[in-house]
C-alpha cells in the first residue's frame, strides 16, 4: 500500500515537472514571430494537463489521510480504495503530461541532449510500478460496489 502511494506522489511530481517545463519551452520557443505558448492550441494543451494534476492531487492528499489512520467523523476511511483512487488519477495526468511535453516540444524532445525524454522513461516505468491502471480501477469498483450495498 505504501509503495503504491510513493509511486503516486512521484507521478504526480513528475507530471508537475513536466508541465513546468513545458510552460517554459512554450514561453522561450518562438514560431512565426511570437512565443509558441501564446498560440491558443498550445495554451489549451497545457491548462489540460493542470487540469488533470491539480484534481489528482487531492487524491493523493486524501490517501495520505487515510493511510495515517487520522479518522473524521462521517468520512469513510478505506486505504486501500483511496490510495488505488490516488494512483490512477496521478498516472493519468502524468501520462497525459508526459504525451503533451511531448507534442509541444517537439523532436527535441527525442533528443538524448534534452531531459524530457528522462521524465517521460519515468513516468512510463511508473505507471506499471506497484499494480496496472487495471488493477487500481478493479479495487475501486470493487469498493464502490461494496459500499452501495
Amino acid at each position: 500500500m505504501a509503495g503504491a502511494f510513493a509511486v503516486a506522489a512521484q507521478l504526480l511530481g513528475a507530471g508537475r515537472r513536466l508541465l513546468d517545463d513545458t510552460v517554459g519551452y512554450a514561453k522561450a520557443r518562438s514560431q512565426y514571430g511570437k512565443a509558441i505558448g501564446e498560440y491558443q492550441a498550445i495554451k489549451h494543451l497545457l491548462a489540460d494537463v493542470a487540469t488533470r494534476l491539480e484534481l489528482a492531487a487531492p487524491l493523493l492528499n486524501g490517501a495520505a489521510v487515510s493511510l495515517s489512520g487520522a479518522s473524521s467523523r462521517g468520512v469513510d476511511l478505506d486505504p486501500v480504495r483511496d490510495v488505488s483512487a490516488a494512483r490512477i488519477a496521478a498516472a493519468d495526468a502524468a501520462y497525459l503530461a508526459a504525451r503533451t511535453a511531448l507534442q509541444v516540444h517537439g523532436a527535441i524532445g527525442y533528443t538524448a541532449e534534452h531531459d524530457l525524454g528522462l521524465w517521460i522513461t519515468k513516468v512510463r516505468a511508473l505507471q506499471s510500478a506497484w499494480g496496472t491502471q487495471a488493477e487500481h480501477r478493479a479495487i475501486v469498483l470493487d469498493a464502490v460496489r461494496k459500499a452501495a450495498r
